[in-house]
């Protein structure tokens, strides 16, 4: 067995599977069950209407997180077909991703995209394949995130839109 440090490049949440990104930008796929969570911070993030304790994504540890970089254990001897990705045995998550408040600065519900402005400053690209709940986010609306990065841009993940 070989330990290596990837990125995570994909994760589709319906699905529990994704891939990773090695350093010679070979995808690597891992599904949800061999990703060690690590130990879940209790950060008290919550908004203003609703306590931590009935935001949903506040009680276990997000799902992984695009960009963050993890541990991966690969077998010795990889897989022989050229047409399928290596598969991860063991993805493990090295630190706990950020997770923000924001504000929904705009989605176009037809094309399935916004922005969301962190309280960090930092807008945040968003996807609706990233809202949780089947929730549709909504301008000058309160969010909570996990900080990521697709494409080398930040990228907001596990998104809880706010009542």
């Amino acid at each position: 067995m070989s330990m290596v440090l990837m990125r995570v490049l994909k994760y589709i949440p319906n699905k529990c599977y994704g891939f990773l990104l090695n350093s010679t930008g070979e995808q690597v796929f891992f599904p949800l069950a061999v990703f060690d969570h690590g130990p879940f911070p209790r950060t008290g993030l919550h908004c203003a209407g609703c306590s931590t304790g009935t935001c949903v994504w506040t009680k276990t540890a997000p799902p992984p997180v695009l960009g963050e970089e993890v541990e991966v254990e690969m077998p010795v001897e990889i897989e022989s077909d050229p047409s399928k990705a290596p598969r991860a045995l063991k993805v493990r998550r090295l630190t706990f991703p950020m997770n923000l408040l924001g504000v929904v600065e705009c989605f176009d519900v037809l094309r399935g995209y916004g922005y969301i402005r962190g309280e960090n400053g930092t807008v945040y690209h968003l996807h609706r394949s990233e809202v949780l709940d089947d929730a549709v986010p909504h301008p000058a609306q309160q969010v909570m995130f996990y900080a990521g990065v697709r494409q080398s841009r930040p990228r907001a993940c596990h998104v809880k839109v706010c009542p």
